[in-house]
């Protein structure tokens, strides 16, 4: 999402000014989520700014979300688990934008996120390796579409290996032709 589309957003669901919306994203290093809470904390929650306006309170300035805790293995532990959480949201973005696509004789016979391949292969790596090595003397060409995934270099190596497995299909008709 863009920052002006997360700027919007936020503007809308925490019913604050587009400004507000802003600086309170870039304190919170543009996570939506912890600009939220950060409203939130300064009175900037959903039905907070119409008894904001009502009252006729003043701007206050928005801080960035930060863990409060009297220990600091605590605070730590939670800073930990916030980046692991990033981490986690990125790689699970990464797996549902991208999709594995299976094609033989140039039609397209199956697209799925790669989500689906990494469970099928953590479920049943030996039956899924099987599934793709037959699948490549059936004729079946693997690529990967997606802004990450979909590169050049990526489809490159697997068209090799599907050319691969053409190849060594080819030899072995071939030496089976000559002696029958």
């Amino acid at each position: 999402m863009e920052h002006n589309e997360m700027t919007e957003l936020l503007s809308r669901k925490a019913g604050v000014s587009l400004d507000e919306a802003r600086a309170a994203l870039e304190a919170n290093g543009w996570d939506l989520l912890d600009a939220m809470i950060a409203l939130d904390r300064a009175n900037r929650a959903p039905g907070a700014a119409s008894a904001r306006a009502e009252a006729g309170g003043g701007e206050s300035a928005v801080r960035p979300v930060k863990t409060v805790s009297g220990q600091k293995a605590a605070g730590a532990v939670s800073n930990g688990l916030a980046v692991l959480w990033r981490y986690v949201k990125k790689l699970l973005r990464l797996t549902l934008d991208n999709y594995f696509i299976v094609t033989r004789r140039g039609r397209e016979i199956l697209s799925a996120p790669v989500l689906v391949l990494i469970v099928l292969f953590f479920a049943s790596f030996g039956l899924m390796l099987v599934a793709l090595v037959v699948g490549l003397f059936c004729e079946c060409r693997y690529r990967f579409e997606g802004r990450q995934l979909g590169r050049d270099g990526v489809n490159r190596a697997m068209g090799k290996a599907s050319d691969v497995a053409e190849d060594i299909k080819n030899s072995f008709r071939e030496g089976r032709g000559g002696n029958g």
